[in-house]
């Protein structure tokens, strides 16, 4: 995979815990720094898909009551302690 660089700055709080573990852990900074923004990337992705189908959705007309969005989690919440 290919590297690019990017200068950003680090809070001292984040920098510091980020040396912290990077000792700790034996890996470099720049790898863990790396991990922990491919997960932020990944999480906000997900995010964003779920917001846009959501969009869609109220858009298309399908949509739930909050009355039958409570049934359906109580149902959900039965189901689960049914095991």
């Amino acid at each position: 995979m290919a590297n690019a660089a990017e200068s950003v700055t680090l809070d001292d709080d984040v920098h510091e815990e980020l040396r912290k573990l990077a000792t700790r852990s034996g890996r470099p900074l720049d790898a863990l720094a790396n991990d922990a923004l491919r997960d932020f990337v990944r999480y906000e992705r997900q995010v964003a898909a779920a917001i846009d189908l959501g969009i869609n959705n109220l858009e298309a007309g399908r949509t739930r009551t909050t009355e039958e969005v409570f049934a359906v989690l109580a149902q959900q919440r039965l189901a689960r302690t049914r095991g």
